[in-house]
Parts: C-alpha cells; sequence; structure tokens
C-alpha cells in the first residue's frame, strides 16, 4: 500500500491549526496540552501517529482520541505504533513485553490474567481482539497522510516522489529531519525525537523547524527520553507558527545567577555513547567519546561500565546553563553537587545551590 491509497486533503489556511504527535499512552499530558494551547472545537486538531505503546494509559489515550475523531476538525494520522493489535502474534512482542509498557499490560491488568493464563500467544491475541478488535478495525482506516494548501503531515517521513511513498516508510523512516525533499510543501512529521538532532550542540525536546529544508519535526521524545515532553506545533489562522509543550518534570525557582563565560557545548544521544574514561572525581569525570573523538567532562554517575569498556548510561549534554534569580525552570533530577534542568525544551546543568527545590 502507497501513500496516497490513504491520503485526505484539505484546505486549513485562515484555520487555526494545532498538531501534536507521538502521545504514547500519556492522556493525562495529552490533555494538559490541549489545554495548553487552549484547544476549541473550531480549531482544526491532527494527531500525527503514535497515540499507543509506552506510557501508561494507552487503552484511556486510544478511547479519549478516538470519541475526539467524531467531531468535524479532529484528524488520526497512522503511526507505527498504532499498528499494535496487527502484531499481537509477533516472535517478538513477549521479549518487548519485557521492557516496555504496552497495550498487552494494560489489557492483563485489567482482565486480572497472566500471559502464562493462555495456552498460546495467539490465543492471547485472540483474546485481545475480542475486547478491541473494533479499535484494531479503525486504527487500520487511519490515513497513512494529510495534505492541505502548504504543508504535508506524516509520520515518519516521505520519500521523492510523496504519493509513491510505502505506508511502511511513511510510518517507520528514521531521521527524516536530516534529509532533504522535493515536494514544494513543508513536511511535518514526529516519529523521531526532535532531541536526536543536534543543532549547536544543544540538547533539545522543543520543535524543530528547518525551512531550507521544509521539514518540521514535532516529537518531543516523550516516553522515550528521560528528558522529553510532549510538543504542540499551532500554525496560526494567519499562517505564523507557534510552539507548546507540557512534561511531568516539577517546576524550581532559580534562587542565585549562574553564568558560563564561554563553552561549546556537546550532546551525544542514542545509541552513540561508547566512551573512553580517564582521571575524574565524585562530581565529573574526564573522558572522551570514541566516535566522534570529543574530549568532554561527564558527569560520573552519568558512566556505566561494561564488561570491556565504558559508556553513557543515557543521552548526555555537558551545557552549563545560564540562569537568572526569579525565573522557573523544570527540574530533570539532582546528582551530586549539580542539577539537571530544562528550560524551553532545552536541557543543561547548574550547580544544585542555585535553586529552590522546595518551591
Amino acid at each position: 500500500m502507497k501513500l496516497r491509497d490513504q491520503l485526505v486533503q484539505f484546505n486549513i489556511r485562515n484555520k487555526r491549526t494545532i498538531v501534536i504527535s507521538d502521545i504514547h499512552g500519556e492522556l493525562t499530558l495529552f490533555k494538559e496540552l490541549l489545554e495548553e494551547v487552549a484547544w476549541t472545537e473550531q480549531d482544526i486538531l491532527i494527531i500525527n501517529g503514535d497515540i499507543l505503546d509506552k506510557g501508561p494509559d494507552s487503552l484511556g489515550t486510544m478511547r479519549y482520541i478516538r470519541q475526539l475523531s467524531e467531531l468535524e476538525n479532529v484528524y488520526v494520522i497512522a503511526g507505527n505504533c498504532d499498528r499494535f493489535f496487527d502484531e499481537l502474534e509477533e516472535e517478538w512482542l513477549y521479549t518487548y513485553m519485557n521492557y516496555r509498557h504496552t497495550v498487552a499490560h494494560e489489557f492483563l491488568k485489567q482482565t486480572g490474567t497472566m500471559l502464562d493464563d493462555y495456552r498460546t500467544q495467539k490465543d492471547f491475541a485472540q483474546a485481545v481482539l475480542n475486547q478491541y478488535g473494533d479499535y484494531q478495525q479503525w486504527f487500520r482506516q487511519r490515513p497513512v497522510a494529510i495534505e492541505t494548501e502548504d504543508y504535508i503531515f506524516v509520520h515518519a517521513g516521505i520519500e521523492a516522489d510523496y504519493l509513491e511513498t510505502p505506508k511502511e516508510v511513511a510510518l517507520t523512516m528514521p531521521e527524516f529531519y536530516e534529509q532533504t525533499h522535493s515536494c514544494a510543501k513543508t513536511v511535518v512529521v514526529g516519529h523521531y525525537p526532535a532531541a536526536n538532532f543536534v543543532e549547536e550542540g544543544l540538547y533539545s525536546h522543543a520543535v524543530k523547524i528547518n525551512e531550507e529544508r521544509r521539514i518540521i519535526a514535532i516529537d518531543g521524545g516523550n516516553q522515550v527520553k528521560e528528558t522529553g515532553q510532549l510538543n504542540a506545533l499551532i500554525i496560526e489562522a494567519d499562517g505564523t507558527l507557534n510552539t507548546a509543550s507540557v512534561d511531568h518534570h516539577p517546576t524550581v525557582m532559580v534562587i542565585q545567577d549562574f553564568e558560563v563565560s564561554y563553552q561549546e557545548p556537546h550532546t551525544f544521544t542514542f545509541p552513540d555513547y561508547a566512551i573512553e574514561v580517564f582521571e575524574g572525581d565524585e562530581y565529573f569525570t574526564f573522558a572522551e567519546h570514541l566516535s566522534s573523538k570529543t574530549q568532554l567532562m561527564v558527569k560520573t554517575e552519568w558512566i556505566k561500565t561494561e564488561e570491556d569498556y565504558h559508556r553513557l548510561k543515557d543521552d548526555y549534554t555537558d551545557y552549563f546553563m545560564d540562569v537568572t534569580v526569579g525565573e522557573e525552570v523544570k527540574l530533570v533530577g539532582k546528582y551530586t553537587g549539580y542539577a539537571l534542568i530544562k528550560r524551553n525544551g532545552v536541557v543543561g546543568w547548574v550547580p544544585e545551590e542555585v535553586l529552590d527545590t522546595s518551591y
């Protein structure tokens, strides 16, 4: 099946349009984001794929968005994670369930059963579909893309002849933001966290807009990145662009100014984590990132020792953020002597004493 086979076309000029992707079972955050952008039923709302998987309430999110989709101005695009009901008999499913929260976990909890209660995986799949088969059909009917006067909305990406893009590619293409395309319209995608596209050395979950390549990446890394968020792209009625985001991180107050005179920040994202470790202390360790040959200071708690090498335990930035007394930031975590914070989607470090974490 090609993109052209499941393409919806309509006009959005002179209408306010809100685009959200990669909700991943985060119903609470999704509702918060709708409030944050002051969504009304007069706005066009586009859900750009991946309602399900990873987050705590895929079933609730699925029900809520399906209900919303009955409204005239709400559209839901297919995402790769939304094929869960078609993948219940895949060999990898039970292994995947060992490290990711899925709809299957929610079904088992809801029914008070365990996987061992089902004689075969096929029996388990049938039990799920007996209850949620109508949702399977609903997800199958979602368009692969939406095309408007100036935009193409698709979950992951398009090929050179966008109408001939295979559905599988449209749902799973990696790193589309760093590619080029020949379509005259701007392509809006989710699927791949925007933080993976490092610009100016910064680790940022904010919506990324590349006007030259006509690509906008809106996946905020919700439920994929520890520091992630749920993003919205807002196309105002006059065509101007705005963004908004929400996350679960607590807000804290800055109580001391902190400023770094000069730095060249570095950020490394999954899966490029291998490092060589040199001297260090309880706060930071001098290291070299192997693939890039970059030398940097790594927060000592961020180093994981494997059998024969060292690596970063997760995505890492060595950026120190300038902050001013009285401003509010998001607290991601506290580590020895320092705190990892986020402001406007950008993640960085500050000394712990500059924050009032009781705020």
